[in-house]
């Protein structure tokens, strides 16, 4: 009986809840779950992936590699986050390494040996880079660090060699500035081209007098000193030479014309010889390769023991 007793006791205290521990000083963690996934990986290993699911506060060390690597569990690939491809860009990319010109050099750098303006066609190059003009007449290629560029940008482009190029569709009478600066500043060099046509200008280039037209009519005549030279540019400026050498002219002058009235008009502003006979207003006429100035006369030739005449017939 007394056995009985016991043991119904002993089955009453086991039903009762216990205290797990001291309520003063206990860390609580709640909620906390941990499992493991083993993942293969394409070379054979494994690598164990351990995910911690916390709802509550913990006070448990984690402990691992910090280096940033993360892997995929569906993978198994490992990557490091810290890592990546470089985008410190070269300090030197971009920039010329060529040793500076000296100064005699320098000074003698120029577009072409003229030191004049160009023209162009549409959809023609030009080479206009820098070179050492020589004495007298003789450009020199340098190497160079040279920045070139081309104003208005549009319509026209120009590359590191300076090398321009127009656009084939640039209306005759555009004008480009063309700069070369060379050394960042140390010398700046500019230069114009002008757009021009054969039909909307006829006169651009180099003529050579063959005949003479008689102020009172009848035949031409041979001239008593040809002029070598007649040199229309795009520009609006004609150069007269009787006997050209090197970068020598006579005189140079501005010229204007009318396409429908046949109106020619060319005025001397300057050079080393300009006569004093000189009548620059009369009419013109194309006649295939030929140039027909009628009722002007460019003047007589240093020296020359002839009358003037009345006009001139050229020839490309």
């Amino acid at each position: 009986m007394q056995r009985l007793t016991t043991l119904m006791a002993a089955l009453a205290l086991a039903g009762c809840p216990q205290d797990s521990g001291d309520e003063t000083g206990g860390t609580e963690t709640t909620g906390s779950t941990s499992s493991t996934t083993t993942a293969g990986t394409s070379e054979g290993s494994t690598t164990a992936v351990t995910t911690t699911d916390t709802t509550g506060p913990t006070t448990g060390e984690t402990t691992g590699p910090t280096t940033g690597e993360t892997t995929d569990p569906t993978t198994g690939e490992t990557t490091d986050e810290t890592a990546g491809p470089s985008t410190t860009e070269d300090p030197t990319e971009g920039v010329c390494a060529l040793p500076p010109l000296s100064e005699e050099v320098v000074s003698s750098l120029g577009f072409n040996v003229f030191g004049q303006s160009y023209e162009a066609k549409p959809g023609q190059m030009l080479d206009l880079s820098v070179g050492a003009i020589e004495c007298c007449y003789i450009k020199m290629p340098v190497e160079a660090c040279v920045a070139y560029s081309v104003s208005p940008a549009e319509g026209a482009t120009i590359n590191a060699a300076g090398a321009l190029t127009i656009a084939a569709d640039v209306a005759p009478g555009t004008v480009f500035t063309v700069t070369a600066d060379v050394e960042a500043g140390r010398k700046v060099l500019t230069t114009e081209v002008f757009v021009y046509t054969p039909e909307t200008n006829p006169f651009v280039g180099i003529w050579h007098e063959v005949a003479q037209l008689p102020c009172g009519g009848g035949a031409e005549v041979a001239p008593e000193s040809a002029i070598q030279e007649l040199w229309f540019r795009a520009s609006g400026e004609v150069r007269v030479t009787w006997f050209p050498f090197e970068v020598y002219f006579d005189y140079w002058s501005d010229y204007t014309y009318d396409l429908e009235t046949g109106d020619l008009t060319i005025t001397p502003t300057g050079g080393n010889y300009v006569p004093a006979d000189v009548e620059g207003v009369g009419t013109f006429s194309i006649e295939g390769s030929q140039l027909v100035l009628q009722d002007m006369w460019l003047g007589s030739p240093q020296n020359g023991m002839q009358p003037a005449n009345c006009g001139h017939r050229f020839e490309r």
